[in-house]
C-alpha cells in the first residue's frame, strides 16, 4: 500500500471577476454554496436582524408578513463589495468581489386605515446561495515526486419572488394589527465543481493528468410563510400630548423542497496546463436526473418602535441543513443557529429640512453556528455591522440611499482557514414623491 506525507495549503486566486463567481470563500465547496442571508442594505446596518422590525419603506420577505406595511410603490437595489482576508498557516490573501444583492419591487394593493385594512404586494430578484473557490491540495508522493489536487467551483442559486401580506386582524386605531404574508419563488441557477489531478511534469512519470468537470442544474418551485403581530402602547402622556410606541412578534416557516437536479460529469485526461489542456481521451462520462433535496428553515423575531426614533429587534432562526442532499447524497452538514440583534436610531423624524436629525443610525451584533462540518469540526461565525439611511430631501418622498458595513469572522480551533470578511453594502430605495403617480387611480369627469 502506498503512502503518502500529505501537507496542506489553501490557495484562493482570482485573476478575473467572472459573472457566475459571486463568492470568494473556500468553504463555500460544501452543499449548494454559501447560504444568502437577507440582502437589503437597510438590513445589513442591523445585522440583518429583520423578522418583526416594522418597517414601511422595504420589500422585506425575509417575513413576508412585513409586506402589509408598505405603505407606497416602494422600489429596492443594492449591491455589495466584499472583502475577504483568508488567513492559514500565517499566510494571509486578501480578494475583492463586487456583486447585486437584490432587486425588488412592491406597493400597497389596499392603504385604508379607516376599514382598518392594509395590504401590499411585491416581486424580485435575489440570491438565495453562492459558490466559489479555486482550493490546492499538495501531496507529496514516493513515485511521482509532488501530485497537486486543485478543486474549482463557481455558480449560485437565485430566487425570483412574488408575494403579498395583508392584515388579518386590526382593531379601532391599529392598536392590535395581526398581519401575515406568503411568498412563492422560482430557484434555479446551476453549481459548477471541477477536480484536477496534476503531476510534477519535473519527474519521469509518463502517465497523464485527469480533469473531472461535474456540473448540477438546479430549479424548483418554493414557499415561504409569515406572521407578525404588533400592539400600540402609549409610552408617555403629558396633557392631550402622548408619545406612542410599539412591541411586535414576527416569525416565518419555509418548509423543505425538491429540487429537479439535471447533473453531468465528465473525465478526460490531458496534457500541459488546466487552463488551456492538450486533451488526450474520454474516461468517463454520466448523466443523471436524481432529484436533490433543499432544508427547512423558520424562525422567530422581536421588535419595539419608540416614537419613531427608536426602532430594535432580536432574531433567531434555525436551517437545516442536515436535510440537504445533492444529486441523491446527503451534503453531511450540520443544522445551523443565527442569532442577531440591531438597532434604528432617528434624532428627529418630524424634522424635514435638517438632513443630520432624519438620518437613521444602525448597528447590530450577530453570531452564527454554521452549517459547515469540516473535518468534524464546526466553524462559528460572529459579525458586527453599522450603517446608515439617508433620506433624499430632494426628493419630497421617502427615498433613501442605505450604506450597510459588516465585518465578520468565521474559524474556529482546528480549522485550516479562517476568513475575515468587511463587506460594504450600499443600496437605493425609491419612493413616489406627492408630485409622481404611480399606480394613481385616474378619475374622469
Amino acid at each position: 500500500m502506498r503512502r503518502a506525507i500529505i501537507f496542506f495549503s489553501l490557495v484562493i486566486s482570482v485573476c478575473s471577476l467572472r459573472a457566475q463567481t459571486n463568492t470568494l470563500s473556500p468553504y463555500s465547496i460544501y452543499g449548494i454554496g454559501d447560504p444568502v442571508h437577507a440582502p437589503l442594505s437597510a438590513q445589513v446596518g442591523m445585522a440583518h436582524t429583520n423578522l418583526a422590525v416594522l418597517s414601511t419603506h422595504n420589500v422585506n420577505v425575509t417575513n413576508p408578513a412585513n409586506l402589509a406595511y408598505v405603505s407606497r410603490p416602494t422600489f429596492n437595489f443594492d449591491f455589495k463589495n466584499e472583502v475577504l482576508s483568508l488567513s492559514s498557516n500565517g499566510v494571509t490573501q486578501t480578494n475583492t468581489l463586487v456583486s447585486i444583492e437584490n432587486f425588488s419591487f412592491a406597493f400597497p394593493l389596499i392603504n385604508d386605515n379607516k376599514k382598518k385594512r392594509r395590504s401590499a404586494f411585491g416581486f424580485g430578484l435575489k440570491p438565495y446561495s453562492r459558490q466559489g473557490y479555486d482550493v490546492a491540495t499538495a501531496v507529496q508522493h514516493p513515485e511521482f515526486e509532488d501530485v497537486t489536487y486543485r478543486f474549482i467551483g463557481e455558480g449560485g442559486i437565485n430566487t425570483a419572488f412574488f408575494g403579498a401580506g395583508f392584515d388579518l386582524l386590526a382593531d379601532s386605531g391599529r392598536v392590535n394589527t395581526l398581519t401575515i404574508g406568503a411568498v412563492g419563488s422560482y430557484v434555479f441557477g446551476s453549481i459548477y465543481r471541477n477536480r484536477i489531478t496534476m503531476v510534477d511534469s519535473s519527474t519521469n512519470f509518463t502517465g497523464s493528468n485527469i480533469f473531472r468537470e461535474e456540473r448540477n442544474e438546479m430549479s424548483a418551485f418554493d414557499y415561504r410563510f409569515g406572521l407578525l403581530y404588533t400592539r400600540k402602547i402609549i409610552m408617555k402622556e403629558e396633557g392631550s400630548k402622548k408619545t406612542y410606541g410599539s412591541v411586535s412578534v414576527g416569525g416565518f416557516f419555509q418548509p423543505g423542497k425538491t429540487l429537479n437536479t439535471n447533473s453531468q460529469s465528465f473525465t478526460f485526461s490531458f496534457a500541459g496546463d488546466y487552463v488551456a489542456p492538450s486533451f488526450i481521451d474520454t474516461i468517463d462520462f454520466r448523466e443523471s436526473e436524481e432529484p436533490s433535496i433543499a432544508p427547512t428553515s423558520y424562525g422567530g423575531g422581536l421588535g419595539f418602535t419608540y416614537d419613531n426614533r427608536v426602532n430594535i429587534g432580536l432574531d433567531l432562526s434555525m436551517t437545516q441543513w442536515t436535510q440537504l442532499e445533492v444529486d441523491g447524497v446527503n451534503a453531511g452538514l450540520n443544522d445551523q443557529l443565527r442569532v442577531s440583534s440591531g438597532v434604528e436610531y432617528t434624532p428627529d423624524p418630524t424634522s424635514y429640512k435638517q438632513l443630520s436629525k432624519i438620518i437613521r443610525y444602525r448597528a447590530g451584533l450577530s453570531f452564527e453556528q454554521t452549517r459547515l462540518n469540516v473535518n468534524g469540526i464546526r466553524p462559528s461565525r460572529v459579525g458586527i455591522a453599522v450603517g446608515l439611511g439617508i433620506p433624499v430631501i430632494a426628493s419630497r418622498s421617502s427615498s433613501m440611499f442605505n450604506i450597510g458595513i459588516e465585518y465578520a469572522r468565521r474559524g474556529g480551533s482546528g480549522l485550516p482557514v479562517t476568513e475575515n470578511f468587511f463587506n460594504v453594502h450600499l443600496g437605493m430605495t425609491l419612493t413616489p414623491n406627492q408630485f409622481d403617480r404611480w399606480f394613481a387611480k385616474r378619475k374622469y369627469d
